[in-house]
């Protein structure tokens, strides 16, 4: 079987499927790694966290009613952009015909995967108490941050189960990429969740940035964002999951769009 996985959407999927489709050709499913912005009217868009000059509605309205659709099922988790309000409110399952939301945190069985995944990035003030403090609608971007329950509910989920599969949206700690050259990026609570759990493969967004490094037997997938004028293998990565169960990265030819 074969999957894609794709990076920071925000809102744009016409042009996410066609990376897809160009890079990857047909797939069984489709993994986005957070800041999908799935906002399925005017309305979610407004509880999008961050500046309001960044906020916008996009074209998923369009795949919510069903006039498009993508290659293949798509299976997301939230970034720190995205409509949480609706989302929480709506919680894990068929967010629109297509398309899945895959929740805060957990394991889920996917397509032959086992697939552990973290939701939001870390913030010290909401992920470090075992009690966080409760996120308040004055300021949307404390929805967008993963919390230790968070945290915790995964690890008790992924207990003494293989893990194929670990999406979160923020980097683990300790790669040797260097923001600018000169910056370390990543949180030390994902790279636990990376030691801990030996995922065959860790895939992550956030930074826009396309990097690939090994954490002991893990491979780390970290793509760009989807935009114009962005390489679709920058954005989008190949994993091929062969007879005998291994996941690994593939890189195919170019596909037509």
């Amino acid at each position: 079987m074969r999957f894609a996985l794709v990076g920071d959407i925000h809102a744009d999927f016409t042009l996410a499927d066609a990376m897809i489709r160009q890079h990857a050709g047909p797939v069984d499913a489709i993994f986005s790694v957070g800041d999908a912005e799935p906002n399925r009217d005017e309305a979610e868009s407004l509880g999008v966290g961050g500046p309001a000059k960044y906020r916008k509605v996009g074209d998923f309205p369009r795949f919510a009613e069903g006039l498009q659709s993508m290659s293949a099922p798509v299976y997301f988790i939230g970034g720190n952009h995205e409509p949480w309000p609706a989302l929480d409110a709506h919680g894990p399952g068929e967010w629109a015909p297509g398309f899945h939301f895959l929740g805060r945190s957990g394991v889920a069985e996917i397509a032959g995967l086992r697939v552990a995944y973290l939701s939001g990035i870390y913030s010290r003030h909401f992920s470090e108490p075992d009690q966080p403090p409760a996120v308040t609608p004055e300021r949307l971007k404390e929805y967008g941050y993963f919390t230790k329950p968070h945290v915790d509910h995964l690890l008790r989920r992924a207990h003494g189960r293989r893990i194929d599969l670990l999406i979160t949206h923020d980097w683990p700690a300790g790669l040797s990429y260097r923001h600018h050259g000169k910056t370390p990026v990543g949180c030390d609570r994902i790279r636990m969740l990376t030691d801990t759990l030996r995922p065959q493969v860790h895939a992550c967004g956030h930074t826009h940035v396309p990097f690939r490094e090994r954490i002991g037997s893990t491979d780390v997938v970290c793509l760009s964002i989807v935009a114009p004028g962005v390489a679709p293998a920058d954005t989008v990565a190949v994993l091929d999951l062969t007879p005998d169960g291994t996941l690994k990265e593939t890189v195919p030819a170019p596909h037509p769009v």
